[in-house]
């Protein structure tokens, strides 16, 4: 990298956590050979969380210079990362400015690092930046560039979510917090905050230690030149009561850590409000053992469980229900809960099975870029934004008379929630067989009420014992000025 003044480059320790993705994790360290930075200041080490795969074998055979720290079990991201910050704070690798996180499946631009430290070399408070993450299935597609926080709706607000890239961005946003997938910490500023909360494993871990960060009076940054691709957390994410637990239970610890007065009220009863009608719709429509895999996420942050999912994770066997006279069904209604290729290899389905097929599709208005150029029938864009978003989209849903709804392989069969009572039938694509699996059968309106009914009752039921049980896990950080917590030499 040429230089711009008589300083050496600022010294980077990239930091790169791997459990079992060979492929992906190749990908990155070649990427990473030709980044635009000096290559006598940055050092990379790979943190393997006991791999199956070969991955570490293969880095060995072909990126001899990466050092590599291998644990003897699957410690998550959260305790992947943390066991490689360790051991770079402790000095092995030498002295560092800042240490670079990265997802496995990130791949990054060549000016990737280099506009990440361009940006934390403005100001000595900015402890946290990241980068803006970009979808390599959409890449025109911002994916996000930091976030910010619904406190009191209990979710993440991301920048820039899912809108077409564009030349008129701000060089850097200020935020709350940055995609850990490509996230770079001043180690002076990690000394003062901590490590990243292994309570959580996987799973809102990024989050909650940006917004510590921020606590602690630090600037928290998306830098916009710093270009990193990495798919969103929803377009990627395999439906599994595992993947439901930890987003349920690590967000309650989240705002319980660090949401305050009416905020933590308001947004801890939104979260239980929203799993609580989910769990009692799965246990009105037959699927039990579902919704009592997802209670355990409230169970466990009652009980103070953290960790690692440790349940079974299998489902009755009676899911394999496959629809055999697909064709009979001549109106659809598709929920795309992953990327735009499942959606694409749905829709060929559907239409290869079922001749003069009426496709309609649903999305939520975050996420209708991503599906602009799918051929359909129609659009329903569901504007959660909006009063009685949900209420109005039901009405139109049983107005239309479709007659299946359908979700993309790997998709939640819990995505339908009330909205599969507006239609004759529900159901999931195998991906591996081609098949439509049944998910619910029809007739089941008259259960609408009631669910929503026991839902609310049994939010309010649960609710105080969730507030009560908040305050033991609140964070209880005296933040300081972003002054006071710079040495005094630095310049």
């Amino acid at each position: 990298m040429e230089e711009t003044n008589s300083q050496a480059s600022p010294f980077v320790a990239i930091l790169v956590n791997n459990w079992n993705r060979k492929n992906d994790l190749l990908n990155l360290f070649t990427a990473l050979q030709k980044l635009d930075y000096d290559r006598d200041r940055y050092k990379i080490l790979l943190v393997d969380n006991a791999s199956t795969d070969g991955s570490v074998e293969a880095v060995r055979e072909q990126f001899p210079n990466v050092a590599i720290l291998q644990n003897t079990e699957n410690l998550g991201s959260t305790g992947g990362f943390n066991s490689g910050l360790r051991y770079i704070l402790q000095g092995t690798l030498g002295e560092f400015d800042y240490i670079w996180l990265l997802d496995n499946d990130a791949l990054v631009e060549p000016a990737a690092l280099k506009e990440l430290v361009k940006i934390a070399e403005m100001d000595p408070c900015i402890g946290l930046v990241g980068s803006r993450i970009m979808n390599p299935d959409a890449p025109d597609n911002i994916v996000e560039v930091g976030v910010d926080m619904g406190w009191r709706h209990g979710t993440v607000l991301p920048n820039l979510r899912n809108i077409p890239d564009s030349a008129d961005l701000k060089d850097y946003y200020d935020v709350v917090a940055v995609a850990g997938c490509s996230s770079m910490a001043r180690v002076a500023a990690i000394r003062k905050v901590g490590l990243m909360d292994e309570r959580c494993f996987v799973y809102w871990d990024d989050m909650e230690w940006g917004i510590s960060f921020t606590r602690h009076g630090y600037r928290v940054v998306g830098a916009t030149r710093s270009v990193v691709y990495h798919r969103s957390f929803s377009e990627r994410r395999v439906w599994s009561p595992a993947n439901v637990y930890y987003e349920t239970r690590n967000r309650l610890l989240v705002f319980s850590k660090h949401s305050v007065k009416l905020d933590r009220i308001i947004a801890l009863y939104r979260i239980v409000r929203s799993a609580m009608k989910k769990n009692v719709s799965l246990w009105i429509s037959g699927r039990k053992k579902m919704a009592k895999l997802q209670m355990l996420s409230i169970v466990d942050f009652i009980r103070n469980k953290w960790g690692r999912y440790t349940y079974d994770n299998s489902l009755p066997n009676k899911d394999n229900n496959y629809i055999k006279n697909f064709s009979q069904y001549k109106r659809f209604i598709v929920i795309p809960s992953g990327d735009a290729a499942s959606f694409e290899k749905t829709l060929e389905e559907i239409r290869r099975q079922s001749k003069d097929a009426y496709v309609c599709l649903l999305v939520t208005i975050n996420r209708v870029n991503l599906f602009s150029d799918v051929k359909v029938d129609e659009k329903i864009v569901l504007d959660y934004t909006q009063k009685n978003a949900y209420l109005k989209t039901f009405i139109t849903l049983l107005w239309k008379k479709f007659d299946i709804a359908v979700v993309p392989p790997h998709g939640a069969l819990g995505t339908f929630n009330h909205i599969s009572y507006a239609v004759k039938k529900t159901c999931v694509l195998d991906d591996e067989k081609n098949l439509f699996r049944l998910d619910q059968p029809g007739g089941m309106l008259w259960k609408l009420p009631l669910s929503i009914v026991l839902g609310e009752l049994s939010s309010w039921l649960i609710f105080p014992v969730i507030l009560l049980t908040s305050f033991r896990y609140r964070s209880k950080i005296i933040r300081k000025p972003c002054s006071s917590l710079v040495p005094s030499n630095k310049e």
